[in-house]
């Protein structure tokens, strides 16, 4: 009786106690991002494991060997994770782990002893100093840091050591200081094998941004910058008014009429050009844009919004290249978005954007709260069929009663030919096409229109062969369909 008895809790809790917190990545285990190495746990949140031997390098705490929940920080051999932070670099070595699901709270002791190194001083902003990371306790970087103009000085273990030349130099003493010059710089390197320091400024790109009667006026105060990485890919969101009379925009340079400007006549979609007209806004909207400063190719769409997670049908995404998420949201505008009716269960959800895990939010409440760019899982508490709103500029969601069916027929919507050698034609019966997306296997957007009509054509003859897959909404709603191109 006992033994049956024993033998029932076993499989209870085999069956219950599902959660499991592992490292992952090459700086823990050696190989790629392929392959966990488990934590034991300790109860209360807490997890350990000892004698683990690290070759040094990135590397993340996850949870159920998910992307759904996972930690990183700037941190070794301690530091705090946080929901989908930078990934920490280890320093090689054999350590006994320890980590604190709740609090994010981790720590390897048992390894040689590693120098802390952080900038501080005037030219920092951050009163704690910026932290720099190293994979072998020699050479210590820091990456993409923005300096002011004033003194600073390397902090090594609690001991404060500079010099009187910059943007290199060799550590000196405690009463010299590196005169900075204030901007962004791509690294800041320290060798405390040699003293060696290296600043390397950050190069300098084009202010573009965007401007017109759309964003409000043809003024400096209205303009929109725009982001980039590379200075020839900028990229925006920004919400813009489709209405005859302010509806026109440009892209400019440096908030400056004497510098370039660009235009073109096509919307949503084109080649800008120094002699191009005002861009004509035809859907009034919050939109993700696109603009390319070398070739001048410019794209307004409406990014896409899906519901994933344990709770979901679906699950948590697989990772597999061209995942589509199964449950998508649809919208009008570009920034309310819903979904009319869908079953979950007791579990996670996050809201993520092109099916891709570079842009999500979460949040911990439920049935409705206020979503952060990766925040933590929804906690989904009862199961049921929910309605859902979510707007993607301020976060805010709500699980409520399924909606009205906003969704419309198919049966009201052809596309033809389909397979198509050169274009498709897209016809709705009822409603005005406000839109249509089409994206690649991978997740790329490839073509985006917003045709006002309830005929229209989309040119493929410079697609690639194979599938696609297209969102069309009207004012009723969305649907996505399969594309064929031979």
């Amino acid at each position: 009786m006992k033994t049956k008895l024993l033998l029932l809790l076993l499989v209870f809790f085999g069956w219950t106690s599902q959660a499991q917190v592992s490292m992952i990545g090459p700086g823990a285990t050696g190989t790629q991002w392929d392959a966990d190495i488990d934590l034991l746990d300790q109860g209360g949140g807490i997890w350990s494991l000892t004698n683990v031997t690290m070759p040094g390098g990135e590397f993340k705490f996850r949870k159920n060997h998910s992307w759904g929940v996972n930690w990183g920080a700037v941190g070794f051999p301690t530091g705090t994770g946080v929901q989908d932070g930078p990934n920490i670099t280890a320093i090689s070595g054999t350590y006994d782990v320890t980590f604190n699901e709740n609090t994010g709270e981790y720590s390897f002791s048992g390894g040689a002893p590693v120098p802390v190194v952080k900038l501080v001083g005037a030219a920092v902003s951050d009163v704690n100093g910026i932290s720099f990371i190293t994979t072998d306790g020699v050479v210590y970087t820091a990456s993409n840091v923005t300096l002011l103009d004033g003194n600073a000085q390397f902090d090594i273990d609690g001991s404060l050591v500079g010099e009187t030349t910059f943007p290199t130099g060799t550590l000196s003493g405690a009463s010299d200081n590196i005169p900075v010059v204030g901007g962004g710089y791509t690294s800041i390197t320290l060798d405390l094998s040699s003293g060696n320091y290296t600043f390397v400024a950050a190069p300098i790109y084009p202010v573009i941004s965007i401007i017109g009667s759309a964003v409000g006026g043809w003024d400096e105060a209205h303009e929109v910058d725009m982001a980039t990485n590379d200075g020839v890919m900028y990229t925006a969101t920004v919400t813009l008014d489709g209405t005859a009379g302010n509806n026109e925009l440009k892209f400019r340079t440096g908030h400056d009429w004497g510098l370039p400007n660009y235009g073109a006549s096509d919307w949503p979609t084109g080649i800008a050009t120094t002699t191009g007209g005002n861009i004509p806004v035809a859907a009034s909207g919050t939109y993700s844009v696109t603009f390319n400063l070398t070739t001048g190719e410019y794209n307004f769409f409406f990014p896409g919004i899906s519901l994933v997670g344990d709770a979901t049908p679906g699950g948590w995404p697989t990772g597999t290249p061209g995942e589509i998420d199964p449950a998508q949201l649809t919208t009008t505008d570009g920034l309310d978005y819903q979904l009319a009716s869908i079953s979950l269960v007791v579990g996670g959800a996050k809201f993520r954007q092109n099916n891709d895990w570079a842009t999500n939010w979460g949040a911990a409440d439920f049935p409705a709260g206020t979503a952060t760019p990766g925040g933590a899982n929804i906690a989904v508490a009862t199961a049921g069929d929910y309605g859902i709103l979510f707007n993607r500029v301020s976060g805010v969601y709500t699980f409520g009663a399924p909606l009205a069916n906003n969704t419309f027929s198919k049966s009201n919507f052809v596309v033809a030919p389909n397979p198509t050698n050169n274009a498709w034609t897209f016809a709705s019966s009822n409603k005005a096409i406000i839109s249509i997306q089409i994206v690649d296997v991978l997740g790329n957007v490839v073509a985006t229109i917003a045709p006002q009509a309830t005929t229209t054509s989309v040119d493929a003859s410079s697609l690639a062969k194979g599938l696609y897959m297209a969102k069309i909404s009207t004012a009723n709603g969305s649907e996505t369909v399969k594309l064929m191109k031979n």
